[in-house]
C-alpha cells in the first residue's frame, strides 16, 4: 500500500501503535510493532503533545510561533521535516 503524501494542510495525528511518556523533561516513545525507542527534545515533545488531537502542520507551526521565538518560515520548514520523519517511521498517521 502506498503512503499518502504529507503536506502542510494534511491532518495528522499520533500513531496509536506507540507508547509514550515524559521522563526528566524528555518525551520517550516506544513502537509496539518494531520495539524501537525514540526520544524527543523539548520542541519535539511539544509537537508530540500537540499531535494528541488531529492537526495540520500549519496549525502546529502557528502554535510553536506563540510558544517559541522563531521565524515563521524556519518554523514551518522544521515542523514539516520533523513530521515527515515521524511519518516515515510510522509514528504519525494522516487522516
Amino acid at each position: 500500500m502506498d503512503k499518502k503524501s504529507l503536506a502542510v494542510t494534511s491532518l495528522v495525528v499520533r500513531s496509536r501503535k506507540l507508547l509514550s511518556s515524559e521522563i526528566d523533561g524528555e518525551t520517550v516513545m516506544m513502537s509496539i510493532e518494531s520495539g524501537k525507542y525514540y526520544g524527543l527534545d523539548e520542541v519535539g515533545g511539544r509537537i508530540w503533545e500537540l499531535l494528541e488531537k488531529p492537526r495540520t502542520a500549519d496549525d502546529i507551526s502557528k502554535q510553536l510561533l506563540l510558544d517559541y521565538e522563531v521565524e515563521a518560515a524556519a518554523c514551518e520548514k522544521d515542523v514539516m521535516r520533523f513530521l515527515q520523519q515521524l511519518y516515515d517511521d510510522d509514528l504519525l498517521e494522516i487522516q
